[in-house]
């Protein structure tokens, strides 16, 4: 690069980095701030599963008019900047970060949200109407079925549900089949008890002002909730659905007629049919009501929750004929807010399908910004550890890539304000492991510039021969990563999506900040004398020492076997011991939480037991003292919103706990998501195999898969040994190791290939060695660089990430294992059968010593390694770099057939020139 293009660039990225200064300053014209994902500030994030009735199939519409409906009604809670998405072909995910009770959210917009309306008092049925016709609230769901199981017969019903007998409380359900609920009824004390045909189960709770019967004679809000048994007869029971409102003409308002007091109400509208339908209930519930002398109500009823129930005023004889004319008020409401949340119910209208939920994750924003404290430690942990790496490994050229890594975190973080970008906690260990991402694109070519350093060239010819043969390096090699980070963003859930994409802008920013920003500095800074000190760039010695040049490809055989032995305890591992699979594969809640002082395993198991939950999983994470922790976590199968409610009440009662985070994750999606793992290893695989095979030849992609099963299956049977939980982070760690393990390989094959024509009459033996001996410093610092931020995750990013951490860390090591001792033998072992090669070798065995290991084989090396240099006496100009460099082998330096044999005939070792 030129001076003028250097300064050039140089302009252009003092001027970049003022803008991001602008972007970043607060109180700057175009300041923005960071968008944070509901792990970092509390939320809810909610998968649901369309579930269209019998004999018809989903069609796009029906999701279509889903989506709409949900969005509706989170624009109408108030939420900022909501996502609302389709997801395969039958799902919605919808994530509401920042939510102030992510359990009011949930009900309102993470279930079915089928609106109905029921005659009230015609409607209750069996222990929930008096014989005076008055509501009667259960406060037992188990009591309330209890009383009606001699009415159920044979298959005659439609929900289950099973209970403990001994608690007297329900465990789960409702379930469709008794088939279902006998699978769930595993245990002691299990029973199933089973909602009679031609009736339904009604709750109202705390989001009602008032429920029917007990609390609503003292007018005070239910602070728990209260069960029903209601008719269910189809079309005429319920009296009317969400289908018979006009949404548009439904909403909360002030009654402004006279004598109305300006005080709330709702207004509603109705289809022309839902008009005669709701003439008639209000016809109806006149006349029972002066019967009685008693008001009657209709109940609106969402989700098989009632929301509130009006009465009708059975004194006004104006509504003797019932309310018709399409549309009708409901006043005598407490406040304003009671309007809205009334109106809100109807507006959402009738889903054209029925959703499940498929998974629900809820953070606390208390743990929320407990994660975010922990992923800012960790990142600026990860960015000092590397630039003080950097600083003493490589000196000036440490200072250089500093520099560009600096450049680089600004690039990245502007790129995360221009697009928008929602910085998960995910996202965040993406972010620093792109630390290492971006420093070892420096490092492959700052170790070329230190072997043309070596070489005698001057330091601007240096800099150009390291940057033209290390970037088709860097680019392969990033290239890899960028297939994972790829594959992994498109089959991924949500919260493994953050990494990926953070992963992918990472890589591609790497390449820019060193190829152009650092390689213009260094292009600038070339032509000072003080450079030429060999010290001061950090290239004196002799490169890999000579204790580490192993014969690594004549030993093979026991690379292999130790691998192969390795191998075969990390299989007996799996399956002796087997996986902890986490909820996320195998279905349930999960529910994290901390205490404010050290408590014991058996307060907390003592706690969930009391509420029905004696079987779940108790587990305490992080550091314990004198075997209590401060963080736990604990596994059921599937609650109910209620369920989940109940335990961490009980739990924040019992043991002061705090910082909530639940996730509940469904059986069938638990198997798509491990289905979805298994298609993106294996769509990662053969991607990097197809572009190997592109790039250099199938033979090394045999290389490639041997080393990547072997790296995946050290790390799957370490996770089986130690028991630590499989997760969807568990899954994007594999493919990241995936990813590094090809990163070290390419890197190793790249100078394979370079140095096969220019050591024409070497075996393949000899070529191994000598570039395993040339990129092993290269391939140590990449692999030591990557693991220090990795490092950081573990040890500041929180329990949320110590799990995937540990993943990287032992598959970063072992890929770079791999790529010595595995995937460059075997290539070679593959190679020695070409013709070419195989005559290479036989043409060897006539030559005295060169079989034996040790200083016999660099001088193998030594004797072919310049085959393909040019032929003629005078050397190259050292500050020309537009000539080709010499060839720069463990021997040393040549450029002629005199001049090898001067340099073999040089006292010092192997002839090493000074």
């Amino acid at each position: 690069m030129s001076r003028r293009n250097s300064f050039l660039v140089l302009g252009l990225l003092v001027a970049a980095l003022v803008g991001v200064a602008l972007l970043a300053i607060p109180g700057s014209p175009i300041h923005k701030s960071p968008t944070l994902g509901l792990d970092l500030q509390g939320g809810l994030e909610v998968t649901l599963q369309a579930v269209p009735p019998p004999n018809r199939e989903l069609t796009d519409e029906d999701l279509d008019r889903s989506v709409e409906i949900m969005r509706n009604r989170v624009d109408k809670l108030g939420v900022s900047e909501p996502e609302i998405r389709k997801q395969d072909p039958d799902q919605i995910v919808i994530q509401l970060p920042g939510v102030s009770d992510p359990e009011s959210a949930a009900e309102i917009i993470g279930t079915t949200a089928q609106l109905e309306l029921f005659d009230l008092e015609a409607s209750l049925t069996g222990p929930s109407i008096s014989i005076r016709g008055e509501p009667i609230e259960s406060a037992s769901l188990y009591a309330l079925l209890a009383q009606v199981q001699s009415r159920v017969g044979d298959g005659e019903s439609d929900a289950f549900y099973v209970v403990n007998t001994r608690t007297e409380r329900v465990v789960s359900g409702p379930y469709q089949t008794e088939e279902d609920a006998e699978r769930r009824a595993n245990g002691p004390n299990r029973d199933i008890f089973a909602v009679p045909e031609g009736m339904i189960v009604v709750t109202c709770g705390e989001g009602a002002v008032v429920c029917p019967g007990g609390p609503q004679a003292s007018g005070v809000a239910p602070d728990r909730t209260y069960y029903y048994l209601f008719k269910y007869e189809p079309p005429d029971v319920p009296e009317m659905t969400g289908e018979d409102f006009v949404l548009s003409g439904t909403r909360a308002d002030f009654d402004t007629s006279p004598g109305g007091g300006n005080r709330p109400i709702v207004t509603m509208e109705f289809t022309d049919s839902g008009s005669d339908k709701f003439q008639d209930i209000t016809r109806d519930l006149h006349i029972r009501g002066k019967l009685r002398n008693a008001p009657q109500h209709f109940a609106i009823v969402l989700d098989r929750e009632i929301k509130t129930f009006p009465q009708i005023d059975y004194t006004d004889s104006s509504l003797s004929g019932g309310i018709g004319g399409g549309r009708a008020q409901i006043q005598g409401l407490d406040s304003l807010q009671e309007a809205k949340e009334i109106a809100l119910v109807l507006q959402t209208g009738a889903l054209p399908v029925k959703f499940e939920t498929l998974d629900r994750t809820d953070i606390s924003a208390t743990l929320g910004k407990d994660s975010l404290s922990e992923a800012w430690k960790a990142a600026i942990a990860g960015l000092i550890l590397v630039a003080i790496f950097l600083l003493i490994f490589y000196r000036f050229l440490g200072l250089v890539a500093v520099t560009g890594l600096a450049i680089y975190a600004a690039f990245l973080y502007a790129t995360i304000l221009i697009f928008n970008v929602t910085l998960t906690l995910p996202g965040f260990a993406g972010l620093v492991l792109t630390f290492g991402v971006a420093a070892d694109a420096n490092i492959v070519i700052f170790e070329r510039i230190k072997e043309e350093v070596r070489a005698g060239r001057s330091m601007r010819a240096a800099i150009a021969q390291g940057y033209r043969k290390g970037f088709a390096t860097i680019v392969d090699a990033n290239v890899v990563t960028a297939i994972t980070a790829m594959v992994l963003f498109s089959v991924a859930t949500a919260s493994v999506r953050g990494f990926a994409l953070m992963l992918l802008i990472g890589t591609l920013l790497s390449l820019l900040t060193a190829v152009v920003a650092t390689r213009a500095i260094l292009a600038l800074l070339g032509n000072f004398g003080w450079l030429e000190n060999p010290r001061v760039m950090g290239a004196t010695g002799e490169g890999l020492p000579k204790w580490l040049r192993w014969d690594y490809m004549g030993r093979r055989n026991t690379w292999f076997a130790f691998s192969g032995a390795l191998c075969v305890l990390a299989i007996a591992a799996i399956a002796v011991l087997g996986l902890n699979f986490g909820i996320d594969f195998k279905g349930g809640t999960q529910v994290t939480f901390r205490t404010p002082v050290p408590t014991s395993l058996e307060e907390v198991r003592a706690e969930a037991a009391a509420i029905g939950q004696a079987d779940a999983v108790i587990q305490g994470r992080g550091a314990s003292t004198d075997g209590r922790y401060t963080n736990f976590s604990v596994r059921t199968e599937s609650l109910t919103s209620a369920e989940q409610s109940e335990l961490q009440e009980g739990l924040a009662e019992a043991v002061n706990a705090a910082a909530f985070g639940a996730k509940n994750v469904s059986e069938s999606f638990g198997r798509q998501i491990a289905n979805n793992a298994l298609l993106a290893i294996l769509v990662s695989l053969l991607l990097m195999v197809a572009y190997i095979s592109f790039r250099f030849q199938w033979k090394y992609s045999v290389g490639v898969l041997a080393a990547l099963g072997h790296d995946l299956l050290i790390a799957v049977g370490i996770y089986a040994l130690t028991g630590r939980e499989v997760s969807t982070a568990t899954v994007a760690a594999l493919l990241t190791i995936l990813g590094y393990s090809m990163y070290d390989t390419i890197i190793i094959f790249d100078r394979m290939r370079e140095n096969v024509p220019l050591m024409r009459r070497a075996s393949m033996r000899v070529i191994g060695n000598v570039s395993l001996w040339e990129v092993i410093p290269r391939s140590l610092a990449t692999t030591f660089i990557t693991l220090l931020p990795v490092a950081c995750l573990y040890f500041f990013g929180g329990d949320t990430l110590r799990d995937f951490a540990f993943a990287l860390l032992v598959g970063i090591g072992a890929g770079s294992y791999s790529s010595i001792f595995i995937a460059a033998p075997l290539v070679g072992v593959l190679k020695e059968r070409e013709p070419d090669f195989k005559r290479r070798r036989d043409d060897l065995g006539a030559l005295e010593g060169v079989t034996t290991v040790g200083g016999t084989l660099e001088t193998e090396a030594e004797a072919f390694a310049g085959d393909d240099a040019q032929d003629g006496d005078e050397p190259l100009a050292d500050d020309d770099a537009q000539r080709p460099a010499p060839v720069t082998t463990p021997a040393g330096p040549t450029s002629s057939k005199r001049e090898r044999r001067r340099q073999r005939r040089a006292t010092r070792p192997h002839g090493r020139a000074r």
